[in-house]
């Protein structure tokens, strides 16, 4: 049974009048449990509005969203036990944060479940350290935080709540490298050690190929593709004719390939071009 699975979904922030537009269309697509998805698209394609029809907080106009086999929206009105399923972290999930400390902060959704002080307790602690921060930060202000650090206690609130979905609307967004690492190592660790599906929204395709075993492309609110990262990585020129690219060692494999190299052009990350590339040079094709 498929964790997440929309039928038909469409939403327009403009109902009626000529200024009406479908946000998204028409938006049909599935994943299983434990499964990585990217969703990629210029900036107005719909990633945002999808995602946030995935735990509620939008109501599709038309169309049905269904977690864990049931739907959300019945008779107007939310179910909750799965709405609590799908853990939504924003673009920019500093703005997110407002309690006083940052043991409240991260508090408040397992506080929202229902669990009693000590497994609070417990989560908190587990997932700040999770997410490489020290526990003497608990009774700081999380606005005292660098934004870094911000931004891992407010992923830390929503981790605390444990959802079977975690979704991320570029969650590097600002970061630095190094930043950029720990989140993505925080964000594996947590889906095998919680075996939970992870939906991750991002412009940068070098971290969707990195992470994703599957990918959705989105083109002025239309699905364009749905399928595994090399199928849809390997539709390049579909890509370019929306304005979308390739992994930027993709590229460079396709140029190899041009040169008459054989290499293998369906490599998206930095580790296994390497492995083609030097495996091409013991074959003799290439001049060191």
């Amino acid at each position: 049974m498929s964790i997440i699975k929309t039928d038909k979904v469409s939403y327009s922030y403009t109902e009626q009048g000529p200024l009406k537009k479908a946000a998204i269309n028409n938006i049909s697509f599935s994943i299983e449990k434990g499964e990585i998805l990217g969703i990629i698209g210029h900036t107005g394609s719909g990633k945002s509005t999808l995602v946030q029809t995935l735990n509620g907080l939008i109501k599709p106009l038309s169309g049905t969203v269904f977690v864990d086999g049931k739907e959300l929206w019945v008779k107007n009105k939310k179910l909750c036990s799965n709405r609590f399923k799908v853990g939504l972290v924003f673009q920019y999930p500093e703005h997110q944060l407002f309690e006083e400390t940052v043991y409240a902060d991260i508090a408040f959704g397992p506080k929202n479940l229902g669990l009693d002080d000590e497994e609070i307790k417990q989560r908190v602690t587990k997932y700040l350290e999770l997410l490489g921060l020290p526990l003497q930060y608990l009774d700081k202000s999380p606005f005292d935080l660098s934004g870094g650090e911000k931004r891992r206690v407010a992923l830390a609130g929503i981790l605390a709540m444990e959802p079977q979905v975690l979704v991320l609307d570029e969650p590097t967004a600002g970061l630095d490298p190094k930043g950029r690492e720990m989140l993505f190592e925080a964000i594996k660790n947590y889906k095998e050690k919680q075996d939970a599906t992870v939906i991750i929204v991002s412009h940068s395709m070098e971290d969707l190929a990195m992470l994703c075993s599957k990918l959705l492309v989105l083109h002025k609110g239309e699905m364009a593709m749905f399928g595994s990262v090399a199928e849809v990585f390997g539709s390049d020129k579909e890509l370019n004719e929306m304005g979308l690219d390739v992994p930027a060692v993709t590229k460079v494999l396709l140029e190899l390939k041009e040169m008459g190299l054989n290499v293998d052009t369906n490599t998206f990350t930095v580790k296994d071009a390497v492995s083609s590339i030097l495996s091409a040079a013991r074959k003799g094709e290439i001049k060191c």
